[in-house]
């Protein structure tokens, strides 16, 4: 409360609420908000809680190359990932729940930021398996529905763009010795010299992050149902 940040940050908040409401009329929103059934959130609050329950079961899998983490102790960070993927711009929240983990449990920011955007490369893919499946029925909207009517050419074009990145991952799991000889190799030839060691370094925690790819077990645990017993191997990184 004493720190001049946290009253700048306040003043902000408040400027930024009055253009926010500033076109508002109350009396309109006040009658939606008393004709509004709440017991309808409760099941919603639930059910948003349980997905991101999965979610940070998800992460937990995906990091257990670098880490063991339990569940639990993921939940919070996760949490704490999507409050900022709300407030702040860009999806910071991914960089900011990257950052508490490397707080809490030392493992370096680059590697869990390769997990994150693994995450999130297996979440376009199945998005766009819902729109595949869905196809027929969306097809029959017309040009009158905006930019809904060019949805299978974006469809086509996001497969594309997510099967190539995921592909490019695989290859770099798969094979890390030899993608970090070209990633040197081109770190040596394009990045001034005196940042050539940590870009360096960083490559090689992403890489390292990138681990759980390696086995086709791993990737099709992230899509199922928690095992009652977990692999107690753990091998701790240096902070980067």
């Amino acid at each position: 409360m004493k720190r001049w940040i946290f009253w700048l940050g306040v003043i902000i908040s408040l400027v930024l609420l009055y253009f926010a409401f500033r076109n508002q009329e109350f009396n309109l929103v006040w009658a939606v908000i008393k004709e509004a059934n709440y017991i309808w959130l409760l099941p919603g609050v639930a059910i948003y809680f349980v997905a991101v329950w999965a979610r940070a079961w998800r992460w937990h899998y995906l990091l257990r190359p670098l880490k063991t983490i339990q569940t639990k102790k993921m939940f919070p960070i996760v949490t704490i990932g999507y409050m900022g993927n709300n407030i702040y711009p860009y999806r910071a929240g991914e960089v900011l729940r990257a950052y508490i983990l490397r707080k809490r449990e030392d493992i370096p920011m680059s590697a869990s930021l390769a997990t994150i955007v693994v995450e999130r490369v297996f979440d376009g893919v199945v998005m766009l398996g819902f729109i595949f499946m869905n196809l027929p029925e969306l097809a029959r909207l017309t040009g009158d529905s905006g930019f809904i009517g060019n949805i299978q050419t974006l469809a086509l074009w996001g497969a594309g763009i997510f099967l190539i990145v995921l592909m490019i991952f695989l290859l770099a799991a798969m094979f890390p010795s030899r993608i970090q000889i070209f990633t040197t190799w081109m770190i040596n030839r394009v990045i001034p010299t005196k940042l050539r060691g940590k870009i360096t370094n960083l490559t090689a925690r992403f890489l390292e992050g990138l681990e759980a790819l390696r086995s086709p077990r791993e990737v099709c645990l992230l899509y199922t149902s928690p095992s009652p017993r977990d692999r107690t191997r753990s091998r701790m990184p240096s902070s980067a």
